[in-house]
């Protein structure tokens, strides 16, 4: 994770821990022997519910151009491909998931209408974006999913 993220991270971890949410992370507090895959299985296997950070990984930038003149710079910015298969893998256990995006990730799970569920985006590397009313409503009621 980029520093930009640990601090609002650590933040939001706090939170979930106040309101009763354990929180696993495969090879940052859990780990395992077996493939990382693996270990993702076994993991979501024990999870009653799942919340998908879509942080920035990749950044690609390119720049259109005609008649070799510079018309526009455009940038697309993806979430590590990790993030689709924990989700799926989640999908899959029929746990509620909640995923959320920091501004400008896109692709797959990010997709609004891909999985049927609200995809929250949010700028992910301020320290309170948890606090924030939009995310509170669309928590409170992933929760009440949590069986």
């Amino acid at each position: 994770m980029k520093k930009r993220f640990e601090t609002p991270y650590a933040a939001f971890e706090s939170y979930l821990l106040r309101v009763g949410c354990n929180t696993h992370r495969l090879g940052a507090d859990q780990f395992t022997m077996d493939s990382p895959l693996t270990g993702v299985m076994n993991l979501i296997k024990t999870c009653q519910a799942a919340i998908i950070l879509g942080y920035p990984q990749y950044k690609v930038t390119a720049v259109l151009s005609k008649a070799g003149k510079h018309q526009q710079q455009i940038s697309v910015v993806f979430p590590t491909p990790w993030n689709h298969i924990e989700a799926t893998l989640a999908f899959n256990q029929r746990v509620p998931v909640l995923v959320i995006a920091h501004e400008g990730v896109s692709g797959g799970i990010f997709d609004c209408g891909v999985t049927g569920e609200y995809v929250h985006t949010t700028k992910l590397n301020r320290k309170d974006w948890h606090k924030e009313k939009g995310f509170q409503g669309i928590f409170q009621e992933w929760k009440k999913r949590i069986k």
